[in-house]
């Protein structure tokens, strides 16, 4: 079981034309015991709608922390090369002869880091030719990866011949082929050689981490900024040198290799300099624009003239004409790579001059999990509303060493625009009242839950609140979890998801999620009676929970139970909204109400005694009635109103109908900065003094210091 890479084209919603789809002017595009996939706690789940940094990659050290467990190996360097780069996949390959031991004497004998870089360069060439190697320690890639808190420079940028580029300019990651990293400090190492003598090979100190997430991010850029299936980087550290192979599962790492006496380093670029681009991991389906087909999509598209443009060619459902795309290039973010790494874009379609929304991302190609492009015929088969119309899906054809390798050799198990004219009130309501009607019709007609009820996944077309992204979700029939993990977005995630991360994802979670994306929402544009700190401390109780080993706090149902700050009115103007909200979180609220252990006892004890019983009429009605006094009963009850979809939809209707939605536009809000409002956590202990923990970006504890 390995992620597949799967493009599909939307065109309408409901047979409407595609051409004036509009993102959600206030939407931000981003575009259980195991029975139930475990929720994915990283950046790629928490980062696209959070307001604080502590969930941003915001140095390499968080990042090599994230991406350690999708480690494989060591991997022994012949072994590596026979596997993904074996001279059986190159035609009229030529051996590599001229090696001999010492070649790399000026390299490992350099005094300075900065000074192993060209004698590294000047002697690789002549191994490698049909490559380029630039130095590009000093010159950090400024076009592609302005999303990266931290500079793209790696010490060495690899080229294709004929790719153009300067040898004096600043790397370009997105036609970068392999990345050279150099430490010149044994603790910089990120892998023990040889193992120390236990399985262990990664060492976890600060230093080694911030070399994994250094790795980490450059692979994160080149993955990002390119369509390709896997790509190489070489991290060289002192004598010693290591080839990572990069996919959408994780990283395979070769031994390491002592590169001045040992060839393997050398056979490595000689082996990938007569490679093809597909087993160097270039996506061939995806090319560049002709000028022509370029000029033509920017001026559809509103780009800037010097966006490169790529193009790509999707079958149809319907088996009619393939359709041509053009589409911009991507631009890469500041995550780890590993999972779906979904990319959507606007895109030109060739063959009807229509705009239509391009996406790409990996799927798990597992048999009980359905393609999304399969998912939206089913939609469509059953006539649900408000969903977009898939118009050409598939999956992209590969060769066999561009399949994902990491799990396979790890034994593992398988696993645009900015806020504009919505009415922040009304409008916002209503959309996300027409994306429940989406949701219960998949899931009573088609059979399909979706899973991912969040502000990212809702469009809005013609007025209408339009729910996409389905690739998260699930057949109802399909029971047990069918991934290691699942992403979603954990903003938005119900409050009984985010405390038991082995929880089965129900209805009701997904529609529990649609009070957090309209208070989401509300809080980021409208104006409150709040001040800046208590806005923010609301934010992060709800929307920001603290989370440790994929598992949250009790702050978010906290908020369901106690409304604290909704006591009295929390939008300016806005009654309708307060009653709204309220209204939901006592509804969601039932769903967390204490039920003791010994109620529990109770409720099962009276069950198994009226079992035996067997009571006629009257004394059923008189059991009955004692019944619903137990609080587990209650529970029951509730229960089924938080699975109904109509009782829900019936709260919208009654707000929706109330006088008192103001037509005014939104505003963005202030978040203060939790740095700024900051306040020390104290462990408490026995002892006379007290410690507490330093916590880094990512809220992990990290050391303890005593005072």
């Amino acid at each position: 079981m390995f992620p597949m890479p799967t493009v599909q084209v939307s065109d309408e919603a409901n047979g409407t034309p595609p051409a004036e789809q509009k993102t959600p002017e206030l939407l931000p595009q981003i575009l259980a015991p195991p029975n139930d996939t475990p929720i994915k706690c990283t950046c790629a789940t928490m980062q696209p709608f959070t307001t604080n940094t502590r969930c941003r990659n915001t140095t390499l050290n968080t990042m090599g922390n994230e991406i350690r467990g999708y480690l494989v190996g060591p991997m022994p360097a012949e072994e590596f090369l026979e596997e993904f780069l074996s001279p059986t996949m190159i035609p009229d390959y030529q051996p590599l002869t001229s090696f001999s031991e010492g070649a790399f004497a000026s390299t490992v004998s350099a005094a300075l880091e900065t000074e192993a870089y060209n004698p590294f360069i000047n002697t690789m060439e002549s191994f490698a030719p049909g490559l380029s190697f630039i130095d590009t320690h000093s010159n950090a890639d400024k076009i592609n990866c302005k999303a990266f808190s931290f500079q793209i420079k790696p010490d060495i940028c690899v080229y294709a011949d004929g790719i153009p580029h300067d040898r004096q300019s600043s790397c370009d990651i997105s036609t970068t082929e392999v990345v050279v990293e150099f430490k010149c400090e044994p603790h910089h190492n990120l892998f023990y050689t040889p193992a120390h003598g236990s399985s262990r090979f990664i060492s976890e100190t600060d230093k080694a981490m911030d070399t994994l997430g250094q790795i980490t991010s450059y692979a994160a850029a080149q993955l990002g900024a390119q369509y390709r299936t896997h790509a190489f980087s070489v991290l060289i550290v002192c004598e010693q040198a290591y080839i990572l192979r990069w996919d959408r599962e994780g990283v395979t790492v070769s031994s390491a290799i002592y590169y001045n006496k040992e060839p393997h380093l050398a056979e490595f670029f000689h082996h990938y300099a007569q490679a093809s681009p597909a087993v160097r991991g270039v996506d061939t389906s995806v090319t560049l624009a002709s000028v022509e087909e370029a000029s033509l999509a920017r001026l559809k598209l509103d780009l800037p003239a010097s966006w490169r443009m790529l193009k790509v060619t999707v079958p149809a459902v319907d088996n009619s004409d393939p359709i041509t795309l053009i589409f911009p290039a991507p631009q890469p973010v500041g995550r780890t790579p590993i999972g779906r790494c979904t990319c959507t874009c606007p895109a030109y379609n060739i063959n009807n001059k229509n705009v239509v929304m391009f996406k790409d991302s990996w799927r798990v190609a597992n048999p009980d999990i359905l393609p999304e492009g399969e998912t939206y015929k089913l939609l469509a088969k059953h006539k649900v509303s408000n969903v977009v119309s898939c118009i050409a899906c598939h999956d992209v054809p590969s060769l066999p060493q561009q399949a994902p390798q990491t799990h396979r050799l790890a034994h593992a198990p398988g696993r645009v625009h900015t806020p504009r004219s919505l009415h922040i009130s009304h409008q916002l309501v209503s959309i996300v009242h027409d994306t429940l009607i989406a949701h219960k019709e998949a899931y009573h007609k088609a059979g399909v839950l979706h899973r991912d009820l969040s502000a990212g996944n809702i469009v809005i077309y013609k007025g209408k609140g339009i729910l996409i992204d389905w690739d998260l979700s699930k057949l109802i029939t399909i029971q047990g979890a069918q991934q290691v993990n699942r992403t979603g977005t954990w903003q938005f995630m119900s409050a009984h998801l985010i405390q038991h991360k082995d929880a089965k994802h129900d209805v009701e979670d997904d529609i529990e999620s649609s009070l957090y994306v309209i208070l989401w929402i509300a809080l980021m544009y409208t104006m409150t009676h709040l001040t800046v700190p208590a806005r923010t401390l609301l934010v992060k109780d709800v929307f920001e929970v603290d989370e440790l080993e994929g598992v949250g706090s009790s702050t978010k149902s906290g908020f369901l139970t106690s409304r604290m700050h909704f006591s009295k009115d929390v939008f300016v103007n806005r009654k309708p909204l307060d009653r709204l909200i309220v209204a939901l979180a006592e509804l969601f609220a039932l769903r967390y109400t204490l039920v003791t252990q010994e109620q529990q006892d109770v409720y099962d004890q009276m069950t198994k005694w009226m079992e035996r019983l067997n009571p006629d009429a009257n004394e059923m009605t008189l059991l009955t009635n004692i019944m619903k006094t137990n609080p587990v009963h209650k529970m029951k009850e509730h229960m089924e109103i938080l699975k109904s979809h109509d009782k829900i939809l019936a709260v919208y209707d009654f707000h929706l109908g109330l006088d008192g939605w103001p037509q005014d536009l939104p505003v963005s809000q202030d978040i203060a900065s939790y740095v700024k409002y900051h306040v020390q956590w104290h462990c408490f202990t026995k002892s006379q003094c007290y410690s507490w923990p330093e916590l880094s970006t990512s809220s992990k504890k990290r050391r303890f210091k005593e005072i």
